[in-house]
């Protein structure tokens, strides 16, 4: 064991050396004191993980003094560091959605790629149990440095689903013996870091008539084909969600409808939503079927099999109204476009559920959650061409000045 005067009597040499604090259990962990060749004396815990050694800073001697050193020493042996890093947690959780079918699947796995394992490949190779609040704050942090707002709380939100889903499965009892891979995790680090709720202000921007139609007569001369023709079809769909349109694979696109799966809700929970086509839809289809009618994807993007990206979309409508702030009364982004429809859907003569149940909202009623199993297909048939009839005539047909 070692004494502050055996500390203060350490001399450095030509490269870094290390002393333990003498000895502890198989597995849980030492205490040593690495000496700099500039003389400074600092305190670390060190484990062995999957074979190789890891080191915990805990402070630097004076400063943190010996005694401090142990307790710090004996707070992280209660940390048990398994097999499994945080890459693995990440990977494990888009495999999850992939597995539900859930439409959100594509975009978590595209920004956990480029906000987390790309910017920060070492620390997704650290065990899971390792990381702490301060390790997601410099996730975050960086994203902010770069002028990322709102999606900054979107990824928090992911990695707190991700990390809460490897704490059930260290958990559960039915399950754990089931899972050969092991995280240790004894909290979620992501639960300390705040949700930053001056970014999740509710917009209330919805263009007007005359705008959807510069927008709408705008798309094919200053948009890519896909892009035009898919906005085209959200629009007249009723303003669907994209990233659930966009995790719809051609065998879903039938005759007289398309089906999607709802993103919304839990494992098990997650529901079909049945949208019949109009006549702009068939429009758009036919466009793209002149393309491909053999992709996996209708809308599909520059990688052949896979879709367009939701992101890639948002930024062609935010950079379009960048080149084009004129013609219109003020800024507006893809989800404004989801607003829009639900507004004018009304000025066209659909009623409030009839428009829910166009853009497959949930109904949180007894009846309607537990009884109610009518598909209001016609209902949402004749909605929809009732909309389409009013965007040819106000929308696709209309003279602008």
């Amino acid at each position: 064991m070692l004494t502050e005067k055996q500390i203060r009597a350490l001399k450095p040499r030509e490269k870094d050396y290390v002393i333990s604090d003498g000895r502890s259990a198989r597995g849980e962990g030492v205490l040593v004191i690495k000496v700099r060749p500039n003389g400074t004396k600092e305190f670390y815990f060190q484990r062995h993980v999957a074979g190789k050694k890891k080191l915990t800073k805990l402070g630097t001697w004076p400063t943190l003094s010996l005694t401090a050193a142990r307790d710090c020493s004996r707070g992280e042996k209660e940390v048990r560091a398994s097999d499994g890093a945080f890459q693995d947690v990440l990977d494990a959780y888009i495999t999850k959605l992939k597995g539900e079918g859930a439409a959100s699947a594509s975009d978590v796995e595209w920004s956990f790629r480029h906000y987390v394992s790309e910017p920060f490949p070492d620390l997704v190779k650290r065990p899971a149990s390792l990381l702490g609040p301060g390790d997601i704050r410099d996730i975050l942090v960086r994203m902010i440095e770069a002028g990322i707002t709102t999606y900054c709380n979107r990824l928090r939100s992911q990695l707190h689903a991700a990390f809460q889903m490897a704490l059930e499965q260290e958990f559960n009892p039915r399950s754990y013996q089931k899972k050969v891979l092991r995280f240790g995790l004894q909290s979620n680090p992501v639960a300390s870091v705040p949700v930053q709720s001056d970014w999740e202000q509710p917009g209330d921007r919805a263009l007007s008539t005359e705008e959807l139609a510069t927008l709408w007569q705008m798309l094919p001369e200053f948009l890519s084909l896909t892009t035009s023709e898919l906005l085209k079809f959200l629009i007249a769909a009723g303003g669907q969600r994209p990233e659930q349109l966009l995790a719809t694979e051609r065998r879903n696109y039938l005759k007289d409808h398309l089906i999607m799966r709802s993103n919304k809700g839990v494992e098990g929970e997650r529901s079909l939503h049945v949208v019949p086509y109009n006549k702009l839809m068939r429009q758009s289809l036919k466009v793209m079927d002149e393309i491909s009618e053999s992709s996996v994807f209708p809308f599909e993007g520059k990688v052949v099999g896979a879709s367009l990206h939701t992101n890639s979309l948002s930024r062609a409508v935010t950079k379009l109204y960048g080149r084009h702030a004129d013609k219109f009364n003020g800024p507006f982004t893809l989800r404004d476009l989801r607003r829009t429809c639900k507004t004018l859907m009304g000025v066209a003569g659909l009623n409030k559920e009839l428009k829910d149940r166009i853009q497959g909202h949930a109904f949180g009623d007894v009846s309607s959650k537990h009884y109610d199993r009518y598909d209001y297909f016609k209902e949402k048939q004749r909605g929809l061409q009732r909309w389409a009839a009013w965007l040819q005539s106000n929308v696709v047909s209309a003279k602008l000045e």
